[in-house]
């Protein structure tokens, strides 16, 4: 009697378990696109550190901005909420700041924000710019999608508990 409550106590924790780790790998997109402009942005802000310019501010307050989207996404393991008001915001920042260094490579400034590049690399900032533009509106549509409980993955989640009986 006691073994079959020990299992079944088991399995309930098992069935808890799994359903958190679902619900957190719904953002497990946003985690991994948050950490690479986490570490671009790092990357970029120690190239400008050794150069010593005064434009290494943006890229250092794009470090910090990232910084509460790392602890919202680290209490998603016990938050099921489909919320993510730090994520949009800092998306929507770093396309505005990206938008804007488009604008900047178009100018003389171009140098003052990328002083490793030379005038052909240019052409390389402005694709990377654009990419990260287009990753950020990507990221945007995925957060209305999973607020809006429109996402693939949430179907996913709904077939997995009704197999299991919630």
């Amino acid at each position: 009697m006691a073994k079959k409550k020990d299992a079944k106590k088991i399995e309930e924790t098992r069935k808890k378990q799994s359903k958190e780790t679902m619900s957190f790998n719904r953002f497990l997109l946003f985690r991994y696109i948050a950490a690479l402009f986490f570490f671009v942005n790092l990357y970029w802000f120690i190239l400008l550190l050794q150069g010593r310019r005064w434009t290494m501010i943006l890229p250092l307050l794009l470090l910090v901005a990232v910084l509460p989207v790392v602890w919202e996404h680290f209490k998603k393991l016990h938050d099921s909420s489909n919320k993510i008001p730090f994520s949009k915001a800092y998306f929507w920042l770093q396309l505005v700041v990206n938008v804007l260094l488009l604008i900047v490579c178009l100018t003389p400034w171009f140098t003052k924000f990328y002083p490793f590049m030379s005038a052909k690399g240019k052409t390389l900032i402005i694709t990377l710019l654009i990419l990260g533009s287009m990753l950020c509106l990507y990221m945007e549509r995925r957060a209305n999608q999973i607020e809006h409980d429109r996402d693939r993955y949430l179907r996913t989640m709904k077939e997995y508990n009704d197999a299991v009986g919630k």
